[in-house]
């Protein structure tokens, strides 16, 4: 089925679900969303780019939630949620300022879901994965407009060149070289859903919580390995599990946590960048996790984030990342926190054996808590080397943008 096809029926089942959930006396049911706009400045060190992007860092949605308590034990609701990514930070390059291929309204979440109490909430249909996020744990404030661990989010589709060469789409991008490990339905190409997954979290037990999770990713790709083209859609299945802890020690708050996720791959599948050339292949595992803490009396907080990735054929070496975050967050004026962050994320054997991606980060995010709102900052630099016989430019990057959140109870 098309994508543009696809959209349409997603969006239907969609109206379908909240009508269900208008209709049902005594639920609760609210709107929630953010709009999440910048201006994105790069240069790759031939040319300059300016565009007007939707932030990846945190896609600008709406969202409708509903539940309802059928007994003091059992709670049941459910979750549609839209995402809106035209110019996508980790899709739009220099090659195409525009990306044609995300003007379209994404359906995030199709999701219904049962609670009973501290024992734990079982999730069926689309939505996220036990894994998700498991590599972003921080108290910066910053990962949601300027800076976090997946640094991709920020200019992923930024290409880079050789030098002496303008860069083209044959050209490898960010988000192919950085990939977080954020979880599975987080990966280099920004477009991987889950479908069909079924996912059981248990409630906090002395700050722990496991979660488990098992059903199917879509993407859409084409034969020059980019994903610009609506026809072909490949699948395939996914196990995960992962093991989260959070909890607040005196003057300090402490949250960590680690996944293991299992790919399957069927015929149609290949690794994207660079394209399967002979060797036998496999399925893919990854594991990650990260560690982060704040200081709450001086706001002095820390992350640390670290994964591998074997890949599908077995000639090439396990992907490697580690990620490291520093942060303040001040009150310096009445209108709500500034936040301060710097960071470094160093990635090895991402597209070819002894390749290597470093990239270095520093992002400032101003709350506005009276109009729910924030305003925010950054620059980036990515560097992409040990290539062998090939030598690319570094590529720097800045961003100014505001997010406003927003929600209401119907």
């Amino acid at each position: 089925m098309e994508r543009s096809k696809l959209d349409k029926v997603k969006l239907m089942a969609a109206a379908a679900t909240l009508a269900m959930f208008a209709g049902t006396a005594c639920a609760h049911m609210e709107i929630y969303g953010h709009v999440n706009k910048a201006f994105l400045w790069t240069d790759d060190g031939y040319e300059d780019s300016s565009i007007f992007v939707d932030n990846d860092y945190a896609p600008s949605l709406v969202g409708f939630r509903a539940s309802k308590h059928l007994d003091h034990c059992w709670t049941f609701g459910g979750v549609a949620e839209l995402e809106f990514i035209s110019n996508n930070t980790r899709l739009v390059s220099q090659v195409e300022n525009e990306d044609p291929y995300t003007r379209v309204v994404l359906v995030r979440k199709l999701d219904s879901w049962m609670s009973y109490g501290h024992w734990g909430t079982l999730n069926l249909g689309l939505g996220e994965s036990a894994s998700w996020g498991i590599t972003n744990l921080s108290y910066a404030g910053t990962n949601e407009t300027s800076l976090g661990s997946s640094v991709a989010d920020m200019a992923g589709g930024m290409r880079f060149r050789v030098n002496g060469a303008r860069a083209t789409l044959a050209n490898p991008s960010v988000e192919r070289v950085f990939d977080a490990l954020n979880g599975v339905g987080d990966t280099y190409d920004g477009l991987y859903t889950t479908e069909n997954r079924v996912m059981f979290r248990t409630g906090d037990w002395m700050g722990l919580n496991f979660g488990i999770s098992y059903g199917n990713i879509i993407k859409d790709v084409n034969s020059t390995y980019e994903l610009v083209d609506n026809n072909t859609r490949n699948r395939r299945q996914y196990f995960d599990a992962a093991l989260r802890y959070a909890h607040d020690f005196c003057d300090f708050k402490l949250s960590a946590g680690v996944a293991y996720a299992h790919y399957t791959r069927d015929g149609e599948v290949g690794e994207i960048d660079p394209p399967i050339v002979g060797g036998a292949v496999g399925d893919v595992h990854t594991w990650s996790g990260s560690i982060a803490a704040e200081h709450k009396p001086t706001g002095i907080n820390a992350a640390f984030a670290a994964g591998v990735k074997d890949k599908i054929v077995d000639s090439l070496d396990n992907y490697k990342m580690w990620y490291i975050q520093l942060g303040k967050r001040f009150c310096l004026t009445h209108y709500g926190k500034t936040n301060v962050a710097i960071d470094y994320f160093d990635a090895k054997d991402a597209r070819i054996n002894g390749d290597r991606g470093h990239s270095y980060g520093l992002g400032v995010t101003q709350d506005l808590n009276k109009i729910c709102s924030s305003v925010y900052a950054s620059v980036r630099e990515y560097k992409y080397d040990d290539v062998p016989g090939v030598s690319y430019h570094n590529v720097f990057a800045a961003m100014v943008g505001v997010k406003f959140n927003f929600g209401a109870s119907l």
